[in-house]
């Protein structure tokens, strides 16, 4: 499932899909194929719509990531069920049904796969805040899904992943419309608990990890990363300090007196320091930049940015192709956030979307978000939401 934009990740999804959004270095679904390959399944039929050139340039044919891809249009995002109705006429055995933009490892879909049963959900335990479906379980059944209950609860979450039969697409033919208009699986599954079919949990002890708003990028890059190991391919000048599991791409060069705690993660042909400090749960994107005597944790800079000398980022996502001057800081803190008219309390620094330029001594507040193309001149304190192609002058 790849065919949605993911507008509560906005303005990151301005510019792509959410399943093509980097934690740890890579798009979301590469990390979900890599775990499906892991597990002996070649043959993907991935349903692409919005955004969908990026989605199929980036895995093509599924070749160099050992798997074979066959791309389905949703060209209206009518829902889930919907979607999943474009791969009818591919599925004549047990398949897998999971989202492009959920961090999932390779033991959570092999619990999905050894399931018994042909109508599996994947669920996870999780304490969460109203945003999932929580599944009521009885006697090792779904007896009921609760869409979003829209409050902090405790429970058994439906991750978005699951295992059917051909017999699915029976059910999906009378799926009734959701409140939104749209065709939801979820709608499906719960047609079917009334009708008295059999639903199973399958309650998973592997990772997976979604990301509803772009602040929740940053807790599935810190999964993400504590997957990988030390694997140093480019340059560690003397003098530099590495700690810790991280991984430096071919061609990068870390400049003498830096100091790399991990787990982090530094792309191909970047250039750190010299003094530059990077904390963990940091991933740095192909070909970005970071200044002298600059520190950067907990945070996900994306290909191609250039960090000047000097500056502090704590906590924060910055996107593609930005530019950001010398001795700017993002804070770091508690914030209300306004997401798509709801205000919405959070604990980060700052996102910045693609192609961003900020001058040098720029202060960014706690929840400060830039739209795509924002031009910031030096000196300026920024604070709440910035749209997109905006000109703040001091």
């Amino acid at each position: 499932m790849a065919a949605g934009e993911g507008r509560r990740c906005r303005p990151l999804t301005q510019t792509r899909s959410k399943v093509m959004l980097p934690v740890g270095n890579r798009p979301f679904m590469e990390h979900v194929i890599i775990a499906l390959a892991a597990n002996g399944i070649r043959d993907l039929y991935i349903v692409v719509g919005y955004q969908k050139e990026r989605v199929m340039d980036y895995f093509e044919d599924g070749l160099d990531f050992g798997v074979k891809i066959t791309y389905l249009e949703q060209n209206e995002l009518l829902g889930t069920a919907h979607a999943l109705r474009k791969a009818e006429a591919y599925m004549d055995e047990e398949f897998l049904v999971v989202n492009g933009d959920n961090l999932i490892d390779a033991r959570a879909v092999k619990e999905l796969i050894s399931a018994r049963g042909e109508n599996v959900i994947l669920a996870a335990l999780r304490r969460h805040s109203g945003d999932y479906g929580v599944l009521m379980v009885e006697q090792e059944r779904v007896k009921a899904i609760i869409e979003k209950p829209g409050r902090p609860c405790s429970g058994i979450l439906n991750t978005g992943a699951y295992k059917f039969g051909p017999s699915i697409f029976e059910d999906l033919r009378h799926t009734p419309i959701s409140e939104r208009g749209s065709y939801e699986l979820t709608e499906t599954l719960s047609q079917m608990i009334r009708d008295g079919k059999e639903i199973i949990p399958q309650i998973s002890k592997g990772i997976w990890s979604d990301a509803i708003f772009a602040w929740d990028l940053l807790n599935a890059n810190s999964l993400a990363l504590g997957m990988k190991d030390t694997i140093i391919s480019g340059e560690v000048e003397e003098g530099a300090r590495i700690k810790g599991p991280v991984e430096v791409g071919e061609g990068s060069i870390i400049r003498s007196g830096s100091y790399l705690v991990g787990p982090i993660c530094i792309g191909e042909d970047c250039d750190i320091g010299p003094g530059a400090t990077i904390l963990p749960s940091t991933s740095v994107g192909d070909s970005a930049r970071i200044g002298s005597h600059s520190e950067i944790r907990n945070s996900i800079i994306m290909n191609d940015t250039r960090i000047g000398s000097g500056t502090i980022i704590s906590d924060s996502v910055i996107g593609a192709s930005c530019t950001l001057g010398d001795q700017l800081v993002v804070e770091t803190g508690p914030c209300v956030v306004e997401v798509e008219e709801a205000f919405l309390r959070a604990e980060f620094g700052a996102i910045f979307a693609d192609d961003v330029t900020a001058g040098s001594r720029v202060l960014a507040s706690p929840g400060t978000v830039v739209g795509t193309g924002a031009r910031i001149t030096s000196g300026t304190s920024i604070r709440g939401w910035i749209e997109r192609e905006s000109r703040v002058i001091c």
